[in-house]
């Protein structure tokens, strides 16, 4: 049996125990400090993360396609919701969207360009299974709409209305209302892809009579409890330092936001898809990419708003127009490029581009001070 965590991420736990050194946070001094201890909280969340994924993976073998595909939509992503649930936590409101937005991006723009050009590395294209790519990219359209519409509707300054506060206001309503809508069309999404040959969200494949004898169900739940505790913490630590960062070193939110953080989390997923477009297994790579954005959208960032109220922190679905336009850009290349149910390296190296456009343009033309005077880069709440 594999292990949890395979050796070749074992180095990166000297990280993870770094970022939980009790005065890690207090230690660091000026900007190049900051900047390091974010690298190391965030080096240190990988390991965790791999290893969540792989336990997760055990539990969906062991527990069936039923209560297994129920336990992957609910830990899907759960790297990306306990540093976002910290950020939320920590009254962080304006990183809280953002860095689920980016966490889209990411999956749909370069971790999927890569993936495809290496599945095309010696083949003019790869085919798609039409019927469950056009379910994931309906489901993933909707998801955008849903996340829009809230700042569509509102005309108020960002500082007041796109991030989130601590009053149960009309925003905050509309935004609860809105993310109830969000887990409804999630379910039913779930049970229409389930009808079809092969589900299309998160899950292994049914496993053999031998295999659900290996695995001991009590020591994996154990594991997991553990490893969820462990990424909490560490992701606790990111965020901090994530709040240092940006005070310290005057880097735009939406640079950090929707690009630097979602990084970590996204990792251990990417070299899943990478590995599955090494060996041409395009649904697995589409899970990975796709269909686990449409996830972060539909099912993590709801929960989020809904776990927020019995805290007092009232999350607004709101985006800044510069990260819905990088979610809109995202959506229009996945439609164009599973069009024709094919896809081919030069379309990978289209998504890589563009997201490197993004990138850049959010680093360098965003000007921290101008993000300051319009309420942006104030990440702490009331």
């Amino acid at each position: 049996m594999r292990p949890v965590i395979p050796v070749f991420w074992r180095p990166l736990l000297l990280f993870t125990a770094l970022a939980l050194w009790p005065g890690l946070l207090q230690d660091s001094g000026g900007p190049a400090g900051h900047l390091l201890l974010f690298v190391v909280c965030g080096l240190g969340l990988v390991p965790l993360a791999v290893g969540l994924s792989n336990l997760v993976e055990r539990l969906v073998a062991r527990l069936g396609p039923r209560l297994g595909g129920l336990l992957s939509v609910l830990l899907g992503n759960i790297v990306e919701f306990l540093v976002a649930f910290n950020a939320l936590s920590s009254g962080l409101y304006p990183l809280v969207a953002m860095s689920i937005a980016g966490a889209v991006v990411i999956n749909c723009l370069p971790v999927l360009g890569i993936g495809i050009m290496i599945a095309c590395r010696d083949r003019d294209a790869v085919p798609l299974d039409p019927i469950n790519q056009e379910l994931a990219n309906q489901q993933l359209l909707i998801s955008a709409i849903l996340l829009a519409l809230p700042s569509v509707f509102i005309n108020q300054p960002i500082s007041d209305a796109l991030q989130g506060n601590s009053s149960n206001d009309s925003f905050s309503l509309y935004s609860t209302l809105v993310a109830v809508l969000a887990l409804i069309v999630y379910g039913l999404g779930v049970l229409q892809g389930q009808r079809g040959a092969a589900a299309p969200y998160k899950g292994a494949e049914p496993p053999t009579e031998e295999s659900q004898a290996r695995v001991p169900l009590l020591p994996l739940l154990v594991a997991l409890t553990g490893l969820i505790a462990l990424t909490g913490a560490v992701s606790e630590r990111l965020v901090g330092s994530l709040d240092l960062l940006v005070e310290g070193a005057h880097l735009s939110p939406l640079f950090v936001g929707l690009f630097l953080l979602p990084l970590f989390g996204c990792l251990p997923e990417a070299l899943v898809a990478w590995r599955a477009a090494a060996r041409r297994d395009t649904p697995l790579l589409i899970t990975s990419t796709i269909e686990s954005s449409l996830q972060l959208l539909l099912f993590v960032l709801p929960l989020l708003v809904l776990c927020g109220l019995p805290l007092g922190r009232h999350l607004h679905l709101g985006l800044p127009s510069v990260a819905l336009a990088a979610l809109a850009i995202a959506m229009v290349m996945i439609e164009r490029i599973t069009a024709n149910h094919s896809f081919n390296s030069f379309e990978g190296v289209q998504l890589i581009a563009l997201f490197a456009a993004l990138a850049l343009g959010s680093l360098l033309l965003i000007n921290p001070e101008a993000a300051a005077a319009s309420g942006l880069s104030r990440l702490g709440g009331p």
